[in-house]
């Protein structure tokens, strides 16, 4: 398998509170300071509850009363999973893991509010969890959120203190098919295979103390309430110019109607304010809540699109003469999308420009192995970079909705999102349905104002007309002005699936494996495979000819048996140039707008090398998203400028003689080199990318590739060197670019590597690395998947000469020290140090 390159240089990131659309975003600031002094002015105020929360598993009898003794329980800073020690770690199977803590599990946090904010509102929100919560503030109920996938929100103003402790007790449950408790229907996608189980407080937690005249949030589930609605309308690309429109929601919970002006200022990626949209008046009934709509034409728009994700802030300000009310950020970006039929000027424009969708399809968790679903959100960043560094731009969420720090990631990163709810692989009947409808309509309320999604998946798998047209018309009531398409996978002229009445319903059709495509509605709509190649492959397991393995040796109830050199050559080449080659404005007459392969990590979801991996094989990153050689040429394929990749490495035993494979784009002819001689010569690739070299022998050196274009001239090269034995191990760290944080949660991400006498990466380096930490932080570990029980050990295996641990800060800030140790190679040492994190009363102000 290839070696991993070193994380691309992560630019200095601001934390902005952006509240209108849930929580924290990292994006470039776009919050001046007087944005901070209008808040306080406001009396609006965010505060983050993410860390020093109590926990137990256990369902204990009496833990929502304050006065319960949590003194033995663990202390944990969100985000926490409990089910990062139990996941990665057993043979999966074709329901996932099936050894993961599935039960009601405890978290109390104590907090206080100061005095000042008494008579304000006091609202909670969780930014979602798996599978439901049942909250209680100082011993009363609050509520229960059921669904399992949204953010959700809960009104404390009436329980809450101000100037002493509060007690946040919830309970969190991930229970397997867990019932809805007013009707006993289990939700169509608690499922494992598809929706992997990490339960707990694994999203941010959020307190806001508003006045008691406000701007709504766009929590739908409990609050019943849906924010502000930002849109472009009128877009004139050329011109940069565009009508910015905002619908705010305003609530008055006052005992006397309340006449008021609102209005808006929209800030760039500087600070700098570039529009307002004029000031409108109205009078909101006591304990009434009303829309306020603002538009104007503003001009010198930047446009958010794949090539350049331009965001803007949009702060709201509400008055009461010249009195500031309450003010309120929302974060969006403006774009042109239109959604064409047909095979001449057919496909997904965005900005007047076609673009053809190339990426992944991820499950909506988007776990990493040893963190889970408990992901700090700078590797979720790490994520966005990667990916746009394959150049892709598309992600297909699967099954559920994408959580919102995924979707603040492709926002920044210009990724476009095919956002579904929640489903399973069929169409619902009875409350089901309902089930599923009311979770698209919270979705949509949540995630309208991200650019980054221009499809809204109402089904994995196709529905009936009557179905399709509710999903639609949901679309038509929450999101009628974000040029957004909606449709389901599957959907056919064949009445078996829907027929052409379900085809009308929709916007876009998803294909899987391009089964069920429409004829009918290709000259009608965008049609975009949405999970090709579905086959898997171990990172650690070169090619047939490479030591240790030879080739992947595998049990009997194995479905593939694909080395890397398989996976990201031959297999990678011919299952994208399925779409590839059809592709609208293209060749063929299928006309497919885009394809997604599946997946883009290795997953801890149903696999197909039962009893012999602990997650599936399928991504173009592993786990702990170190690149495989399928991510490079992933790269490779979807370049729009010249690029070149030979797949494998050059560090063979003595006689070796093998295929070489290159993968290439846009130039005419590849040649071979071998320490400087050419080898071979090429103009003939198969599946317009792949350029096969047989019966090359292996000498030590160096193989080189170079690209030609039609002229001859050289326009790309890449070589591979030789290593070495193995002398050394080398750690390198990689942390927030906002520094390590003594949260509790945070964690530095370590590559330890084998290397040679001249640093090279020994890439058949295959052996165990044994680990050491002191300072304030927790080794968490590794994870090889061919191994069961990896995971949370103090050791991990190098693969291809390469692996990746974690260590967890605890809330003492200082020095951390990792050490990696093997027999026979020199000691490698690396320290980090970790800043300290405060809390005024268990709290953290957040912009607002």
């Amino acid at each position: 398998m290839a070696p991993a390159e070193p994380p691309t240089e992560v630019r200095r990131r601001t934390l902005l509170r952006a509240t209108a659309v849930g929580a924290t975003l990292l994006t470039p600031s776009v919050a001046p300071p007087q944005q901070a002094a209008a808040a306080a002015a406001s009396g609006r105020q965010a505060y983050s509850l993410n860390l020093d929360w109590k926990f137990i598993k256990q369902n204990v009898s009496g833990a929502q009363q304050p006065t319960y003794d949590d003194s033995a329980w663990t202390t944990v800073s969100v985000p926490h999973t409990y089910n990062d020690v139990d996941s990665f770690d057993d043979w999966i199977s074709s329901s996932g893991e099936s050894s993961v803590a599935m039960q009601p599990t405890w978290y109390r946090k104590r907090f206080q509010l100061s005095a000042a904010h008494a008579g304000h509102k006091v609202l909670l929100e969780l930014e979602g969890i798996r599978q439901a919560a049942t909250v209680y503030l100082n011993g009363s109920l609050i509520g229960t959120y059921e669904h399992g996938v949204t953010p959700f929100g809960f009104d404390l103003t009436d329980k809450v203190l101000f100037g002493t402790d509060n007690v946040l007790a919830i309970c969190a449950d991930n229970t397997k098919w867990r019932p809805e408790a007013a009707t006993g229907t289990t939700y169509q996608w608690d499922t494992r295979d598809f929706n992997p189980t990490f339960g707990g407080l694994t999203r941010n937690v959020t307190l806001h103390v508003l006045p008691k005249t406000y701007f709504t949030l766009p929590l739908y589930s409990n609050l019943r309430t849906t924010g502000t609605y930002v849109y472009p309308t009128a877009v004139n690309v050329s011109g940069r110019t565009a009508t910015i429109n905002a619908e705010a929601q305003i609530r008055n919970e006052e005992t006397t109607a309340r006449t008021l002006t609102v209005s808006a200022e929209l800030l760039d990626s500087s600070g700098t304010v570039v529009g307002t949209l004029p000031a409108v008046s109205l009078t909101v009934a006591a304990g009434a809540t009303q829309t306020a709509k603002l538009s104007s034409r503003i001009s010198k728009l930047a446009f958010w699109s794949p090539s350049r994700p331009a965001l803007y802030a949009v702060r709201l300000a509400l008055a009461d003469g010249s009195t500031t009310v309450d003010t309120h950020t929302v974060v969006t970006g403006f774009r042109k999308a239109e959604f064409k039929g047909g095979a001449a000027a057919g496909g997904v424009y965005i900005n007047d420009q076609f673009v053809w969708l190339t990426g992944y399809a991820q499950r909506a968790t988007n776990e990493w192995a040893v963190l889970g679903d408990a992901v700090p959100e700078w590797l979720r960043a790490h994520d966005g970079e990667l990916i746009r560094a394959s150049h892709a731009n598309l992600i297909r969420w699967m099954h559920i909705a994408a959580q919102p720090s995924n979707i603040r990631m492709t926002d920044r990163y210009g990724l476009v999102s095919i956002q579904p709810a929640g489903d399973k692989e069929s169409d619902a009947k009875g409350h089901q349905w309902e089930q599923r409808i009311e979770l698209m309509r919270d979705v949509m309320i949540y995630f309208r104002n991200s650019p980054s999604i221009l499809f809204w998946e109402s089904g994995n798998n196709w529905l009936t007309a009557e179905h399709q047209q509710q999903m639609r018309e949901l679309k038509q009531t929450w999101d009628p002005y974000g040029t957004r398409a909606i449709g389901s996978r599957a959907t056919s002229d064949n009445v078996a699936y829907g027929g052409t009445a379900a085809v009308d319903q929709c916007e876009y059709i998803g294909t899987m494996l391009n089964r069920h495509y429409s004829d009918y509605a290709r000259d009608r709509m965008p049609i975009i495979e949405s999970e090709y190649t579905r086959d898997e492959a171990p990172r650690r397991v070169w090619d047939s000819a490479s030591p240790p393995d030879f080739g992947y040796v595998t049990g009997p109830d194995v479905t593939y048996n694909w080395t890397s050199e398989d996976f990201a050559g031959p297999l990678a080449a011919s299952l994208r140039h399925e779409f590839w080659s059809q592709r609208v404005q293209g060749p063929g007459n299928r006309r497919y707008s885009g394809a997604a392969a599946l997946t883009w990590a290795d997953s801890n979801q149903h696999g197909r090398q039962y009893n012999w991996e602990t997650c599936r094989l399928s991504g173009r990153v592993d786990a702990v998203r170190i690149p495989k050689e399928s991510y490079h040429t992933y790269r490779v394929m979807q370049n729009p400028a010249p690029d070149i990749h030979v797949i494998g490495h050059w560090s063979y035993p003595s006689g070796t003689t093998k295929t070489v494979y290159v993968m290439a784009a846009r130039v005419a002819r590849v040649d071979l080199l071998v320490n400087g001689s050419r080898v071979g010569s090429s103009s003939t690739p198969q599946y317009d990318f792949l350029y096969t070299f047989p019966g090359i022998a292996w000498q030590s050196g160096t193989i080189t590739a170079v690209g030609h274009d039609h002229t001859g001239a050289e326009v790309v090269r890449t070589q591979k060197q030789t290593a070495g034995a193995a002398v050394a191990l080398r750690l390198t760290p990689h942390t927030s670019p906002d520094g390590l944080k003594a949260d509790g949660t945070d964690v530095v991400m370590l590559d330890v590597e084998a290397v040679d006498a001249q640093g090279r990466r020994v890439p058949t380096d295959q052996a165990r690395v044994d680990f050491t930490v002191t300072g304030p932080g927790r080794l968490l570990g590794g994870h090889n998947p061919g191994k069961r029980f990896s995971v949370f050990q103090t050791y991990v295996d190098t693969e291809a000469g390469i692996n990746r641990i974690f260590v967890r800060t605890a809330r003492t800030a200082g020095t951390i020290t990792v050490r990696a140790t093997r027999s026979g190679l020199a000691t490698a040492t690396a320290t980090v140090t970790s800043v300290p994190v405060t809390t005024t009363g268990g709290l953290i102000p957040l912009s607002t």
